[in-house]
């Protein structure tokens, strides 16, 4: 029997002579390990969606075969998206403990043994906290041995921005083959995103200055999903870089969307917040977000970072910076030289303590 997979789209063949027939049974997919059920009470049929069929006329009768399943080379648009969409359905372990780290620190009965226990369930995490903790870039170089001390000395804010940090290497630490990135560059620019926009919001919104770190951390995290399908279409990358257009547009014309859209949803799904959902968006096109204020500092920090060359992709094209970014956020030319010098120190010295 042919059996599909509702939930990663994958078909494989499963030996009729071990299927137990008149019963209902589950198992688990042999891909993504979502549920797969099906009822051979009757006849064997598949809960998921069976493939269609095409009828080819032969000389004595019309033979019903199946229309085989579009490989993701094929597919574009709200088709792919939706295909990428279905197969990640939980959040990647560095968001799930961040989550969990927020839910203590808003929790004003938890204290810092309560905080440093949360960290304490991921030591590698934990180790990352320490080593950070003693870097230059915070000042405590040698004075902090074990993470209540960290949680004490740094205080709330600082040990979440802290914990969301560290809890990103691995994942944003992988080389990027279709974006032409290199183990560790999407990283280095998203540290610098994320220390930059936290410099902005300082200036310009501090109550937004968790937000921001957050945001900018992560505001490229829709790459993550869609390199395999850049690099499966290389040779149409290739062309459309050759008219000289930014990246992003590439991923439209050649996919039919792009990795904001991608992440914003994704963000959706995960009930994350909405100013989260709609910075991660807009953060390339600030001006139609509707006067979202962590939109337009995330995408000032993403072209600060990219005039530092700070994990940029090889041969980019030039990121322009919104029109009206600058005076929305009231800032001048003179801030400008400021964001760039102090995002290349911040980055320089806390990638020196991660190593």
């Amino acid at each position: 029997m042919k059996v599909v997979c509702e939930s990663c789209g994958k078909f494989f063949q499963l030996p009729d002579d071990r299927l137990p027939t008149g019963k209902k049974v589950s198992f688990p997919c042999p891909s993504c390990k979502s549920k797969i059920t099906l009822d051979l009470r009757e006849k064997p049929i598949s809960m998921a969606k069976q493939p269609e069929t095409r009828s080819v006329e032969t000389k004595d009768k019309v033979v019903y075969t199946p229309i085989a399943e579009k490989s993701s080379k094929e597919l574009a648009g709200g088709d792919l998206k939706k295909k990428i969409l279905n197969s990640i359905k939980d959040l990647p372990p560095m968001p799930k403990i961040i989550q969990k780290a927020r839910e203590v620190m808003g929790n004003p009965k938890s204290g810092f043994k309560e905080i440093s226990e949360v960290i304490e369930t991921d030591q590698a995490i934990a180790a990352k906290v320490l080593q950070v903790s003693n870097s230059a870039y915070y000042g405590l170089s040698g004075m902090v041995s074990s993470i209540h001390q960290a949680a004490v000395v740094l205080g709330h804010k600082t040990l979440e921005q802290l914990i969301t940090m560290v809890s990103t290497t691995s994942l944003l630490g992988s080389r990027l083959k279709g974006y032409r990135m290199g183990s560790g560059s999407l990283w280095k620019h998203s540290l610098a995103v994320a220390l930059c926009s936290r410099l902005i919001a300082n200036d310009r919104a501090p109550a937004l200055e968790n937000d921001a770190f957050s945001v900018g951390l992560i505001h490229d995290a829709g790459k993550l999903a869609l390199d395999r399908y850049i690099l499966e279409r290389k040779n149409q990358v290739d062309q459309v870089l050759q008219t000289g257009v930014t990246f992003i547009e590439v991923e439209r014309q050649v996919l039919g969307f792009d990795h904001t859209e991608l992440a914003s949803e994704l963000c959706t799904k995960w009930k994350l917040p909405e100013n989260h959902v709609n910075a991660m968006r807009f953060h390339h096109e600030p001006g139609e977000s509707d006067g979202n204020q962590l939109a337009y500092i995330v995408h000032l920090a993403n072209y600060v970072a990219q005039q530092c060359n700070l994990g940029s992709r090889k041969k980019a094209n030039p990121y322009e910076l919104d029109s009206g970014t600058m005076s929305f956020l009231s800032l001048d030319e003179e801030d400008l030289e400021r964001y760039i010098e102090s995002t290349i120190k911040s980055v320089d010295q806390i990638s020196q303590s991660i190593g």
